[in-house]
């Protein structure tokens, strides 16, 4: 079936972020009607000319069953009269809660996301471990300890550092780097009174940088996907990709294939993956995402068209044609990775360890009120510690990365979603923190 004979009406979740945006641009510009949904009135989606109308809907967080009553209402006043296809796509983590409560919407809405058993066999992280290990899956070598005692036992088979997270946070929240066993329960005894009653992990460091693998399944069977690495983040420490690649993703395929196919996963999923890039070893799984990743844009502009093939998925029982993602595709997002770039040259520029140095005695100066001493102080300790050389060398290795990288442009042929867009640099200027969706 042709593009141009296909309609419907898409109710869109998570209506305020940069992946909804891009799931009601990808199907509205085919002319399938947007209506979205979110917690709060003020989001993106509120402001783009694909969308017909937006409602409101109690915060899951808050309160799970209103908010299924709240979107099983929202469903049913929207329903169309006619027999045209009407789905429901979850823009964010909401999918497993409404996986979960999938026959509230049945005989209303097709929902376009997994079944509720795969995603739980995924998601939390320790269900992934679990899952990895039952079918012999790559991943960093892992331990559940239900308590301290349990870290003790397998000391001798840790090598430090070691990774402890929890197992349902986002962006990298929670995870902390621990180079001995003293630090490893430290940490441990803080992330239990944090989430309390969760099941921790600790993993070996895994070497390598993070590529993101983005496929569509149907039952279990590969149709689409596509692979990018970042190769700028910001923050650059944990943050999200700002500059971002696409490479070959059949090595990644068949790893994906051995997890997907016995969980007969339908529908998206990003999985994280880690690797050094050598020929003689395998990537290894980090985590699964089951639904849409903050990259969507990326994979939409290196020819991958995911919104849409979802779409025809589960609307007429095939994706269509696929065609092949665009290896070497980069992309840009303005202002963030121009931060990303400023964060980076100076880091590598300055020798933060011989100024910390001379920290002590900057603040000294400045408890005495000897302020000219003190400015003197940090002025000789950025003097001595500045690599004019470093900061070169850094600057080009930038601008080679960036040469023939595309700006993602969200306002392009849709102005007023700008305004929509301020709410994402509103929660970094009032939290010090990208929302969560632009994290992963």
């Amino acid at each position: 079936m042709a593009d141009n004979e296909l309609s419907g009406r898409v109710i869109v979740t998570y209506g305020r972020s940069l992946i909804a945006l891009m799931i009601a641009r990808s199907l509205g510009a085919r002319g399938i009607e947007i209506i979205g949904c979110d917690d709060v009135g003020m989001t993106v989606l509120s402001f783009s000319r694909y969308v017909e109308e937006t409602h409101i809907y109690t915060s899951p967080d808050k309160d799970e069953e209103r908010f299924i009553e709240d979107l099983v209402r929202i469903v049913r006043e929207n329903r169309p009269d006619d027999d045209r296809p009407y789905v429901l796509i979850p823009g964010f983590y909401e999918a497993k809660l409404i996986a979960r409560h999938r026959s509230r919407f049945e005989d209303l809405i097709t929902v376009a996301c997994p079944d509720y058993e795969s995603i739980d066999s995924v998601d939390p992280k320790d269900h992934l471990a679990r899952t990895a290990i039952d079918l012999n899956l790559e991943i960093p070598r892992t331990w559940l300890p239900k308590n301290e005692q349990d870290l003790r036992d397998a000391e001798s088979e840790m090598n430090f550092p070691l990774f402890i997270k929890p197992p349902d946070d986002v962006g990298g929240r929670g995870v902390s780097r621990v180079d001995d066993m003293d630090e490893l329960v430290e940490a441990f005894r803080h992330l239990q009174k944090r989430y309390r009653g969760k099941q921790l992990l600790v993993q070996q460091k895994a070497t390598g940088v993070d590529y993101c693998y983005c496929g569509l399944f149907n039952r279990g069977e590969l149709v689409a996907s596509m692979v990018y690495r970042n190769l700028q983040k910001f923050p650059n420490e944990a943050g999200p990709g700002v500059l971002r690649e696409t490479v070959d993703s059949s090595l990644f395929d068949e790893i994906a294939g051995r997890l997907m196919k016995p969980l007969k996963w339908h529908g998206v999923a990003e999985i994280d993956f880690m690797w050094d890039g050598e020929a003689e070893t395998k990537p290894l799984m980090i985590e699964v995402n089951p639904r849409f990743w903050a990259g969507l844009d990326h994979s939409i502009q290196s020819d991958i068209d995911f919104p849409w093939l979802l779409f025809r998925m589960f609307t007429t029982g095939d994706a269509g044609p696929v065609p092949k993602a665009r290896v070497g595709k980069k992309t840009s997002l303005p202002g963030l990775s121009t931060l990303a770039r400023l964060e980076s040259l100076f880091s590598s520029s300055i020798q933060f360890d011989d100024l910390e140095k001379s920290w002590p005695k900057i603040v000294g100066s400045f408890k005495q009120h000897h302020m000219r001493d003190a400015l003197d102080v940090f002025a000789d300790a950025v003097k001595d510690s500045f690599s004019i050389d470093r900061g070169i060398s850094r600057f080009q290795k930038m601008a080679e990365e960036m040469e023939g990288a595309e700006n993602v442009l969200y306002s392009q042929d849709d102005p007023m979603v700008g305004l929509g867009v301020l709410f994402i640099f509103a929660s970094l200027i009032r939290h010090g923190k990208l929302p969560p969706e632009i994290t992963r």
